[in-house]
C-alpha cells in the first residue's frame, strides 16, 4: 500500500471514529433526556445517523444542512445536562465498544 493509500485509509478510519462518537453522544442524550434504555438509545442514534446520510433526506445549501424531516435534526443538549451526558457517553463508549 502506498503512502497516499495509507493516508486515505487513516482518514476514513478517523471519519468512522467521529461517526461512532456522535452516535455515542446522541445515545447518551436519549438516555438522560428521553429516559431511554441504553441499548435502545444506541440503536436509535445509529439508525438516525444512517438516515441523515441519505441525500434524499436533506438539502445542503452550502452553509448548512437542512433535514426535510424534523425528526432527523440532531438534538440540542441542554446546558444543565452536558456533564451528565458526557459521563453517560463515556460509559456507553465502553459498553458498545464491541460495535467497532
Amino acid at each position: 500500500m502506498g503512502i497516499g493509500s495509507k493516508y486515505i485509509v487513516e482518514l476514513e478510519e478517523d471519519e468512522i471514529k467521529e461517526i461512532e462518537y456522535q452516535n455515542i453522544v446522541e445515545a447518551a442524550y436519549y438516555v438522560i433526556v428521553d429516559k431511554m434504555e441504553r441499548e435502545s438509545a444506541f440503536k436509535k442514534a445509529k439508525e438516525l445517523n444512517e438516515l441523515r446520510k441519505d441525500p434524499s433526506n436533506y438539502v445542503d445549501n452550502g452553509e448548512y444542512i437542512e433535514y426535510l424531516d424534523s425528526s432527523l435534526k440532531e438534538p440540542e443538549i441542554p446546558q444543565e445536562k452536558k456533564k451528565q451526558i458526557k459521563t453517560v457517553a463515556k460509559e456507553l463508549y465502553e459498553q458498545f465498544e464491541y460495535y467497532k
